[in-house]
């Protein structure tokens, strides 16, 4: 997972920043709403108009939020530069001080503990969305204007035209991740039935959701995660587990057991997870 969300931020920052940062002078543009799509703005011709507004996918489920508060973006707060800085002791205040640097219109300027206002600090956005939540970098995505997301798509190998089902797979990889940060039971893993899947996900990689379109487990959402990177290493702690059992209580109790624990992850047949998991490459 960690080195998902890593390429995923370099990604983002990297071509970002190829699109909106390329002077001293721009380089807050990332707090610039200006620069991104408010996915409820309908209104053509104007800056954050999005174009897929009419037929957001899941805005009355997993992307309500998303859809309604564009504004409450954590790069568009207003002291979003300020709390940066002072809430994170890697950033050095005086290495991102510039006098050659004189923050725009519509960026995060730079508030001192007395109430002042410092124009001359600007920290890039490559250093800045290393303090971004996983969470916070699926709502980024969503918002990110076409011309930029499509470059990260192809670090990924996808075309635009996969926006949607790429932006469902961030979020069943935050359901996944949110579980192993709370150090929930892994074998017991859904993820939450107010995110729906997506009906090309879902045939491309075989899902089969407990309902008709929403709660995968753990084997499906495996599935999702082998498509970003290598999850091989998957198979010793299997295997490791099915010896034990088989130890424990003898082959044929031990082999009952060992499926019924598979099937509760999504998937009672060890072969399939050989397969499904380790062999076989997901195409979108």
């Amino acid at each position: 997972m960690d080195s998902v969300e890593e390429k995923l931020k370099a990604s983002i920052a990297y071509n970002f920043c190829k699109h909106h940062c390329v002077s001293l002078t721009d380089t807050m543009q990332y707090t610039n709403k200006s620069n991104f799509m408010n996915p409820a703005n309908k209104e053509s011709g104007t800056p954050t108009y999005c174009h897929y507004s009419e037929a957001y996918p899941f805005v009355n489920y997993q992307n309500q939020k998303i859809y309604q508060d564009f504004d409450k973006f954590c790069l568009f707060k207003p002291f979003f530069l300020s709390n940066l800085v002072d809430r994170n002791d890697h950033i050095d205040i005086s290495f991102y001080l510039d006098n050659d640097y004189v923050a725009p219109s519509g960026v995060a300027v730079y508030r001192n503990s007395d109430g002042t206002y410092n124009r001359n600090i600007a920290v890039p956005f490559w250093v800045a969305i290393e303090t971004l939540t996983f969470g916070e970098i699926l709502r980024l995505l969503h918002y990110l204007q076409d011309d930029v997301l499509k470059d990260v798509l192809n670090d990924f190998n996808l075309p635009l035209s996969k926006r949607a089902p790429f932006l469902n797979m961030i979020d069943i990889l935050l359901c996944l991740r949110n579980n192993c940060a709370h150090t929930t039971l892994l074998n017991r893993f859904r993820t939450e039935k107010r995110y729906r899947i997506n009906a090309l996900l879902i045939a491309s990689f075989s899902l089969t959701p407990k309902n008709a379109d929403s709660v995968l487990k753990l084997f499906d959402s495996i599935k999702i995660l082998s498509f970003f990177t290598d999850v091989s290493a998957l198979k010793k702690p299997l295997r490791t587990l099915k010896f034990k059992i088989y130890v424990s209580m003898g082959i044929k109790k031990g082999k009952t057991v060992y499926n019924k624990i598979l099937a509760r992850m999504g998937c009672g047949d060890y072969k399939k997870w050989n397969i499904d998991l380790f062999e076989t490459k997901y195409f979108l």
